[in-house]
C-alpha cells in the first residue's frame, strides 16, 4: 500500500527528532486525524469563519505532531471542537468574533531539544532524560522532549519523581528570606550536624564540611547542614506552607492528562523537616518543578504551565507566592552558584548572558523506596538573563551509562545540553 501524503509527512518528522518513536498502526492512525482536521479546516476557511486554527499548527505540521507525541488525543481539541466552543462563546457575546487556540511550542526550540537529547544519548546511553523549556513570565512550554517514551499512560513531566533536590532548596531559601530569616554573610559551622539526639545531616563531601563558612558559601557549595539550619528557623508549619504556596503536592493543572500531584514529605521532625528543606524525601514532578523556580524568575508569581492558549487578548496570570523583594535575591544567590566561585554550578554558564540556577544530584530509589547502589539521576534549573529571564530550561539525566568519577560529578553530562539549549534558543528569540 503506497503510504499517504500524511503519512509521509509523519516519516519525514521523525526522521527530524530521533527520540520519538511510533509503530505503522499508530502513523495510521495519527494520519487520518491529520487528514479529517484538515477537511475541516478546509470547510471552515471556505465558509470564511476562521482565519487561522491552532495557531498555524497545521501548516507547521511539525508543531502538531509533537503535540500529539506528548498530549494523549483528548487534550488536543480538534478543529470541530474549536469551531463549535468559538460559535458558542461568540453567541453568548453577542458578537461573531472568535478566539482560536495558538501551540505554544515552538519549532526552533524543539529542535534544539531533540538534537540535545540525541547527543546525550550517544554519549551515555541514560536510562531516561527530560528537557523542558518555558517562559517563566507567563507560563508558556515552548519545547519538551523526553529520551524514552513512557510504558504506562503518564507523561514524564507529570510524573512524580522522588527526592526533588534541585527545586526543593529554592523554596526553602525563599521562604527563609521571606520570613527574614536568612543573612548571606552570617557564619555557621559546616560538616555535620546533630540536629536532634543521634540524628545527623552530613555535607555532601563525606560530613566533612569547609569549615567556619557564611550561608552563602553555604548555598553555593549545596550546603545540606546550611538548609538544615534554615529549616529550623522558618517557623513551625510555616515550611510546608511554603512548598503548598509554590505549587507542591497539587496537580499544576497543564493540559496533559493523567498528571500526578506529587507528595510533600512529612515535617513531623526536626531531622524530617531538614531532610525536605535539601529536597531529600516526598517527590514532585518536573512540570511542577518548573512552575516553582519560574516563580522565583518572573518576580515571585506562580503560573500555570500550558501548551495552549489564546490567539487573542490574552494575558496570562499567576498568583504571588513572594514578595517582589525576595525573588530577587534568590534570583541573585542563584546567579552566584553558576557565575561565582565558590559556586558548584559554574559548568552551567554561557557567553553573553549571565545564568542563575542550581543542579541536583540524587540516588535513584526502587519501588520500596530503598536506595539503589550505583544508579543516580542528575538535574538543573536555571534560568536567563538571571536579571530579566525570558527561558527556563529544566534537564535531568536519569543513570547515565560512564565512568565513576564522572558519575559522581554529574555536571559534565547535564552542562553541555543546557547551555546548547539555552544559547542557541535566546540567540534564535533575539532574531526572530
Amino acid at each position: 500500500m503506497t503510504p499517504s501524503f500524511e503519512e509521509k509527512e509523519i516519516s519525514t518528522v521523525l526522521q527530524a527528532f530521533p527520540s520519538l518513536q511510533m509503530d505503522e498502526d499508530k502513523r495510521r492512525e495519527i494520519a487520518g486525524h491529520i487528514r479529517r482536521e484538515r477537511e475541516l479546516l478546509e470547510q471552515m476557511k471556505k465558509r470564511k469563519k476562521y482565519a487561522k486554527v491552532i495557531g498555524g499548527a497545521v501548516a507547521s505540521f511539525a508543531l502538531l505532531f509533537i503535540a500529539y507525541q506528548w498530549m494523549p488525543s483528548e487534550a488536543v481539541p480538534s478543529a470541530q471542537q474549536m469551531n463549535t466552543e468559538g460559535s458558542q462563546k461568540a453567541q453568548a457575546a453577542g458578537t461573531t468574533s472568535q478566539t482560536d487556540k495558538v501551540l505554544t511550542l515552538d519549532s526552533q526550540i524543539q529542535e534544539y531539544i531533540e538534537e540535545a537529547i540525541h547527543k546525550t544519548n550517544k554519549a551515555y546511553q541514560p536510562e531516561n532524560m527530560t528537557v523542558i523549556v518555558t517562559d517563566p513570565n507567563n507560563g508558556e512550554i515552548l519545547g519538551m522532549g523526553n529520551l524514552k517514551r513512557p510504558t504506562d499512560r503518564v507523561p514524564h513531566i507529570v510524573r512524580a519523581m522522588s527526592d526533588p533536590v534541585v527545586a526543593f532548596p529554592i523554596v526553602t531559601l525563599a521562604a527563609a528570606i521571606e520570613e527574614g530569616k536568612y543573612k548571606n554573610y552570617e557564619i555557621y559551622e559546616s560538616g555535620t550536624y546533630e540536629i536532634t539526639p543521634g540524628k545527623f545531616i552530613k555535607d555532601n563531601n563525606n560530613g566533612i564540611g569547609w569549615g567556619q563558612i557564611s550561608y552563602l558559601e553555604g548555598i553555593q557549595r549545596s550546603s545540606n547542614v546550611a538548609f538544615a539550619k534554615l529549616s529550623e528557623r522558618i517557623p513551625e508549619d510555616s515550611l510546608q506552607q511554603y512548598f503548598e504556596r509554590f505549587g507542591f503536592g497539587a496537580k499544576t493543572g497543564t493540559e496533559q492528562l493523567n498528571e500526578q500531584s506529587g507528595k510533600i514529605p512529612n515535617m513531623d521532625t526536626p531531622y524530617n523537616k531538614a531532610m525536605a528543606a535539601y529536597g531529600l524525601a516526598g517527590s514532585a514532578s518536573p512540570v511542577q518543578q518548573v512552575a516553582a523556580v519560574g516563580a522565583i524568575a518572573n518576580g515571585g508569581e506562580l503560573m500555570k504551565p500550558h501548551v495552549t492558549r489564546e490567539e487573542t487578548n490574552h494575558i496570562d496570570k499567576g498568583h504571588r507566592v513572594i514578595s517582589k523583594e525576595t525573588a530577587k535575591q534568590v534570583r541573585e544567590i542563584l546567579e552566584t552558584l553558576v557565575n561565582n566561585k565558590p559556586g558548584s554550578d559554574t559548568a552551567f554558564s554561557i557567553k553573553e548572558h549571565t545564568v542563575a540556577g542550581r543542579t541536583g544530584i540524587v540516588q535513584k530509589r526502587d519501588q520500596q523506596g530503598n536506595f539503589i547502589d550505583g544508579k543516580y539521576t542528575y538535574s538543573f534549573i536555571g534560568f536567563a538573563p538571571s536579571d530579566n529571564p525570558k527561558l527556563l530550561v529544566y534537564i535531568a539525566v536519569d543513570n547515565p551509562n560512564t565512568d565513576l568519577w564522572v558519575r559522581l560529578w554529574g555536571k559534565e553530562i547535564v552542562a553541555p545540553p543546557f547551555k546548547e539549549i539555552m544559547e542557541n534558543s535566546l540567540q534564535y528569540l533575539q532574531k526572530r
